[in-house]
């Protein structure tokens, strides 16, 4: 299984270095809810890449407090959710906001361990960024600590550009809006996170990086 799995990241990676029409930097700035002191949101970390092409991030976060931790418990008493707000920011591009939230509860299971992805176009456009828990078949238990380590895999996921419609010579503006533009991509994407989500169930918890 293990070997199968790897076989897979490689596979992906494979097709989003040799099928990418762009390379550039790409940054993810990576807010949340909890722990704000009043604000909406608030500063969880950064990821950063130098070539998206190459794939290889950098991933700096905060430690997580006992005020974290007791406010993340406080939605979970709820089922609530953990929202989390992602600052994309390419060199082709202006900054772009992407709003993503996992099961308190689970992330917790978990042990404050995720898996975030970004959704690329081939000309280097990114086009959502979303948050999972791993999957465990087990819970992981917090030990009380004075700050709480974070750990996060980041992947980058290839879409396909589908095929569009041959349009008559000369060049047209294409006034649609986002989702009748995208629409086709951000379908997949949707359901990848609810099968995810399926596949997480609540008494379920993470596995660590």
């Amino acid at each position: 299984m293990t070997a199968l799995f790897f076989l897979n990241l490689l596979i992906i990676q494979y097709a989003v270095i040799t099928c990418l029409d762009y390379d550039g930097w790409l940054n993810i700035k990576i807010d949340h809810s909890i722990n704000c002191k009043g604000e909406k949101f608030c500063n969880r970390g950064n990821v950063s890449l130098k070539s998206i092409r190459a794939g290889n991030a950098l991933i700096d976060q905060i430690p997580f407090t006992t005020e974290h931790i007791d406010e993340l418990k406080n939605i979970a008493a709820l089922d609530g959710f953990y929202t989390l707000r992602t600052l994309v920011t390419t060199a082709d591009s202006k900054e772009t906001e992407f709003l993503s939230s996992i099961k308190a509860q689970a992330f917790l299971q978990n042990a404050l361990s995720d898996v975030i992805s970004a959704w690329v176009m081939p000309n280097g456009e990114v086009i959502a960024v979303t948050f999972q828990v791993s999957n465990s078949s087990h819970s992981i238990l917090l030990e009380k600590e004075a700050e709480y380590n974070l750990s996060s895999n980041f992947y980058l996921r290839y879409v396909d550009q589908a095929p569009v419609e041959a349009r008559e010579k000369g060049e047209l503006k294409d006034n649609r809006s986002f989702l009748a533009k995208y629409w086709m991509y951000i379908v997949p994407i949707a359901i990848f996170v609810m099968i995810s989500g399926a596949s997480n169930p609540e008494g379920a918890a993470p596995a660590s990086r």
